[in-house]
């Protein structure tokens, strides 16, 4: 009786031994069922680690070599600055140099431009010269009373511009000047002047060359003066040469033309002059 019950409680602790066992082992499965998965846990973590390390090594590889290239660009940057003001300072320089050029260019223009019309003004002295040395030659190159008159006319009528003009030479009145040739005018109206009067008249008393302020022109109506010389020989008194209204292309008188006057006023004087002496001496002989 005694056996039976110690066999009842020795197999009851077998079970309840038994029973532990199970749920110790069933524990230690749990674990490491726990354990397993932390492990791959970890593992994944440790992966995960791993690329980033690599991925972190390519990413400061990357940076490393875009610190390069920026150091570079950097640099490129550096020169193309210095080039560019380089460049700059050039170009200024330039612009400098095309400035004094422009101006030296601008100097030398000018200068052409004086050259060229003192050049023109030499030659149109000269050709006035020449025209006055002309005039002169021809008015003592006879002493044919109507080629003297008719030289004269070409000269005012050819240097001059003026086909309108009249004259004179004082007669055997004294003080009165007569008409001895005329052309474009109404003789009639102008046939004897009295010096002293009249514009004509005056000018021969003052024996001053006149010119009117304004020169008349073939456009103008009537017979305005435009210029009168006095014809004088040793401070005489010996005609005049009056002029009327000018060719329509003739504008005004010019300076040449001043110069002819006071070439007419000494030179025609004693061309006429000498004429008048050589008919003197033919009627001698």
């Amino acid at each position: 009786m005694g056996t039976h019950k110690d066999d009842d409680r020795g197999a009851a602790y077998v079970l309840k031994a038994g029973e532990e066992n199970r749920r110790y082992a069933q524990d230690l499965l749990r674990e490491n069922e726990r354990l397993r998965l932390r492990v791959g846990a970890l593992e994944n973590e440790r992966l995960g680690l791993v690329e980033r390390v690599q991925l972190t090594d390519h990413l400061l590889q990357e940076h490393d070599a875009m610190r390069s290239v920026v150091e570079g660009l950097e640099r490129d940057r550096h020169q193309l600055q210095e080039q560019l003001l380089r460049q700059r300072e050039q170009a200024t320089r330039q612009q400098r140099d095309s400035e004094d050029l422009q101006r030296r260019l601008g100097e030398i223009q000018d200068q052409n431009r004086r050259f060229a019309e003192e050049y023109v003004e030499v030659e149109a002295r000269n050709n006035n010269l020449m025209n006055l040395y002309v005039a002169s030659y021809r008015l003592h190159g006879t002493v044919d009373r109507n080629e003297v008159l008719g030289t004269i006319q070409e000269i005012v009528a050819n240097l001059v511009g003026c086909e309108e003009q009249a004259i004179f030479e004082i007669g055997p009145e004294p003080g009165v000047l007569r008409l001895v040739a005329a052309v474009g005018i109404d003789g009639d109206r102008f046939r004897s002047v009295t010096v002293g009067e009249g514009p004509i008249g005056r000018t021969a008393g003052e024996g001053k060359v006149y010119v009117a302020d304004v020169a008349k022109t073939a456009a103008d109506d009537g017979g305005e003066l435009t210029a009168c010389i006095p014809l004088s020989l040793d401070g005489k008194l010996v005609g005049a040469i009056a002029l009327f209204r000018l060719l329509p292309q003739k504008a005004g008188l010019a300076q040449v033309d001043h110069e002819l006057f006071e070439l007419l006023a000494t030179q025609a004087a004693t061309a006429l002059y000498c004429t008048q002496l050589h008919a003197e001496r033919q009627q001698v002989r």
